[in-house]
């Protein structure tokens, strides 16, 4: 079982990976083109945007897996 949180996190990534991707392609973005200008200030608000989606989606995770009490 402890192989639950690597397993959650790859599957996190690749969810993400997968949607930025879709939207990116579905907006007729071009990775190549962007990547050389998004300024430093962008990355870095990117970055954070993820982490705390990361977050989000870890404590989601968690709450899923933890054993559920009956509300009788």
């Amino acid at each position: 079982m402890s192989d639950l949180p690597k397993k959650t996190n790859a599957i996190s990534d690749k969810v993400i990976d997968l949607i930025v991707s879709n939207t990116l392609s579905k907006n007729g973005v071009d990775l190549d083109d962007v990547k050389g200008k998004i300024s430093a200030e962008e990355k870095q608000l990117l970055k954070e945007l993820v982490e705390e989606l990361t977050l989000q989606v870890d404590q989601f995770v968690d709450q899923s897996t933890s054993p559920k009490k009956d509300s009788k």
